[in-house]
């Protein structure tokens, strides 16, 4: 039974619909990038992870950065209806300032053991956590939201839970990572993550008052008691004054 199960699942991942953006076919091998980025809503795939992060059902958008001059960047995104966007966008520090073409990367070996951590690493997480435990099958369930990062020498998946529900407050999710250096190509699946943000109060709440403002709406609030005082007093005399009539 334990040996038909991963086979189940590979089945069943193959069952899904026809991917609504293939990423590949939108990055030409021979241009220069700087930055590759596909983001998708793990939703669409009842809560599981993607099962082929450039090509899948999931994906939402695929934004791409390449050189343009020295003062800007070029940034090109697409989306599942076809929609493109592109234009010139300010260079920033933290824009990967190293070009590679996506051919440097051997994306059938990172494919391959991303599948694997799929099927045999990810449903089988287990364990306790500072804010309760995870059992069996949390982490190839429970998949909200998925990125994934490219540059020259990194290419990063992160897998985000629905357990923090968007809140803020938290966040709960799992890696998987590639470093290639030259030829030479090593990936590697994280650890689960769970990170409260306690300071951060939750989506909705009413953002509180300024110490400044809320002395000056106590300041006017004392000055109002004192200018309707006398009203009330005279108010409280005359009803008493009909009282003994």
């Amino acid at each position: 039974m334990k040996r038909f199960l991963p086979l189940l699942f590979v089945f069943l991942m193959l069952l899904q619909p026809v991917s609504a953006l293939n990423a590949l076919e939108k990055l030409d091998q021979n241009q220069t990038y700087l930055c590759i980025c596909i983001r998708g809503d793990a939703t669409l795939r009842n809560w599981t992870p993607p099962w082929n992060p450039f090509n899948d059902s999931s994906i939402q958008k695929v934004y791409v950065i390449m050189p343009y001059n020295e003062t800007h960047v070029w940034t090109i995104s697409y989306s599942p209806s076809g929609a493109k966007t592109e234009k010139p966008d300010q260079y920033y520090s933290n824009t990967p300032r190293i070009p590679f073409n996506i051919t440097d990367w051997n994306l059938s070996k990172v494919l391959k053991e991303y599948q694997w951590g799929v099927v045999n690493y990810l449903p089988n997480i287990s364990g306790k956590f500072s804010a309760g435990e995870w059992e069996k099958g949390h982490w190839n369930s429970t998949i909200e939201k998925w990125n994934m990062i490219i540059t020259s020498n990194h290419l990063k998946i992160t897998l985000h839970t629905f357990t923090c529900g968007g809140s803020g407050e938290c966040d709960e999710y799992i890696t998987f990572e590639c470093w290639r250096e030259r030829k030479n190509i090593t990936c590697k699946w994280g650890k689960p993550v769970f990170k409260a943000y306690p300071n951060v109060p939750p989506i909705g709440t009413p953002p509180k008052s300024s110490p400044s403002r809320e002395k000056a709406v106590c300041g006017l609030g004392i000055i109002a008691g004192l200018a309707v005082l006398p009203v009330l007093t005279l108010l409280k005399s005359r009803r008493n004054a009909l009282k003994d009539d």
